[in-house]
């Protein structure tokens, strides 16, 4: 039985959690395939959970898309350094938004207003994940390594001061990307979690611009804002 850390950090779980934030920050561009489950808690008090998947294509310091399949609904998220476009493909709609010029500041956007844009596991998509995973972190531990889709990996599991435990699998070797990532919302009825697996790294896919563009179908209509079944399914802790 594991016997996480009571207080404080453990050394090494911060070391190699630094090490994967040093890695991808350093990527310029990636594309990663994500599969999530969402538990979502019912009005009975019931626990479900929901499944989708994406495909995340990433260019630092401004592009970003994401296209995802869920059990509700198909979403398709467009950055392009200026602009914001959210596509609901169930709905037939879109939503365009003014956004920051860089990535970090965009995501930090989706998240703080709550829109359910955020991409899968957007914490480790900032430039510098470190820092923004770590922020809010009480207690940390190496858990120490077992395999991911076949992969040797470092088990890191953290809690953090207002009612949030995660842990992430990160890679063992040259490359630190992390394989898998857990949130759960412990102060929630029930302790629903988000659990995101990634897998499918090309850290050289040479990305093109277009590929960030939102080309606007004919019949597409325009909105304020999607309902929460045209986005993919609820959020559930999806972004710590």
């Amino acid at each position: 039985m594991w016997r996480g850390r009571a207080g404080g950090i453990d050394p090494q779980a911060q070391r190699i959690l630094r090490q994967m934030s040093d890695f991808l920050g350093a990527q310029r561009e990636l594309t990663v395939r994500t599969e999530e489950s969402l538990d979502e808690v019912l009005d009975s008090g019931q626990k479900i959970q929901l499944q989708r998947a994406g495909d995340v294509r990433l260019q630092r310091l401004n592009r970003l898309r994401v296209d995802r399949a869920g059990d509700l609904a198909k979403l398709h998220v467009f950055y392009d350094g200026q602009r914001l476009t959210l596509q609901g493909q169930q709905a037939n709609a879109y939503v365009p938004k003014p956004a920051p010029s860089t990535l970090d500041a965009t995501l930090d956007n989706m998240a703080s207003q709550r829109l359910g844009l955020d991409a899968p596991g957007s914490d480790l998509l900032v430039s510098n994940s470190y820092a923004a995973l770590i922020e809010d972190v009480r207690s940390g531990s190496h858990l120490g390594r077992s395999m991911v889709d076949g992969v040797l990996v470092h088990h890191l599991a953290f809690r953090n001061r207002e009612g949030v435990d995660w842990e992430v699998w990160v890679e063992d070797g040259p490359r630190p990307l992390p394989s898998k990532y857990v949130i759960t919302s412990r102060d929630l009825p029930r302790a629903p979690q988000c659990s995101v697996r990634l897998s499918d790294w090309n850290l050289s896919p040479q990305l093109t611009p277009d590929q960030f563009q939102f080309t606007f179908p004919c019949d597409a209509v325009r909105v304020s804002f999607l309902a929460p079944d045209s986005q993919g399914g609820a959020q559930q802790g999806g972004s710590k």
